[in-house]
């Protein structure tokens, strides 16, 4: 990949050897039985919750305090694959940084439960917070959605819904490197190589999202949403990225609806490269909780 970041060739290469096909992904698709034994993360105190019938997983500071903020996280996967075991070590952060309360859904997949089904989950999670957040010692106030790649595409539909619909408050929305247009793009036959998320399996994630429809809900499909009125956004996205295109597009739009919006666009970087353990991550992760902190102000 011509001016891929240099500390990401060990990761490219590594991914090369252990790719799997789209159907792979779905056939070979684990849900973890939490245990908290295997989750020692320091400091900090985790649950594993049932809100209606919905897998929450919870993490909190252990010595809780009043008026915490309240974090949302939705795992990405392309509305096909993954799960909120698997954003654990990704979002200690918020709670060591903010004194934060995070939950992590497991939303209900694709093909076996395409749109609306993850939006409704996530929409019934952010009432529920925000209607126990009391007991649960959250700030009302203080409520973020976010979320990766195709949780990224949920923390804003769940931000557009909860606008529509005269919903709970959110403060902020942290969708980063979204999934955000349905419809196929030139720039997306680009991106061929199984190491990453390419356009094969980006057009076979939307086609088991949004089966036999050519009704794109602006709710499934952000990217064609009226953005007036959303909360403040903060977003970042490598330019060796799938989405890249899309995601820029999409914060123009945000800045002409007069939404406050951050941007942030890493060099040479690709599709959730702030998960690696290198220095870019770090800094990517660094600007995400610097932003983070003063949209909590």
């Amino acid at each position: 990949m011509n001016g891929l970041h240099p500390e990401l060739f060990e990761s490219i290469n590594r991914k090369l050897k252990n790719f799997r096909t789209f159907e792979q992904l779905i056939m070979n698709r684990t849900f973890v039985h939490f245990s908290e034994q295997n989750y020692q993360l320091e400091n900090c105190s985790i649950e594993e919750m049932m809100i209606g019938n919905i897998r929450v997983i919870r993490i909190q500071p252990k010595n809780a305090v009043q008026n915490m903020p309240g974090f949302i996280w939705f795992h990405g996967g392309g509305m096909v694959f993954g799960s909120p075991d698997d954003s654990l070590p990704y979002v200690t952060d918020f709670v060591h940084n903010f004194q934060a309360v995070v939950f992590i859904p497991q939303y209900r997949l694709a093909p076996e439960n395409p749109y609306p089904a993850a939006l409704e989950d996530g929409y019934e999670l952010l009432k529920w917070i925000s209607e126990h957040a009391s007991s649960l010692n959250i700030d009302p106030m203080k409520i973020i959605v976010s979320g990766g790649s195709a949780g990224g595409n949920l923390a804003l539909a769940i931000a557009l819904k909860s606008r529509d619909e005269i919903g709970p408050k959110i403060a902020a929305v942290l969708p980063l490197y979204p999934m955000l247009d349905a419809k196929e793009r030139p720039f997306h036959k680009k991106f061929t190589s199984p190491a990453i998320w390419n356009a094969e399996k980006n057009k076979k994630s939307w086609r088991a999202y949004l089966p036999g429809t050519d009704n794109i809900s602006p709710y499934a499909s952000p990217f064609y949403a009226n953005v007036e009125g959303l909360p403040p956004v903060y977003t970042f996205i490598g330019t060796h990225d799938l989405f890249y295109e899309e995601v820029c597009e999409f914060v123009d739009k945000l800045q002409q609806a007069r939404v406050q919006v951050q941007f942030d666009i890493y060099q040479g970087c690709t599709h959730g490269f702030d998960l690696e353990e290198i220095p870019i991550a770090r800094e990517a992760k660094n600007r995400l909780l610097n932003i983070t902190s003063k949209l909590l102000k």
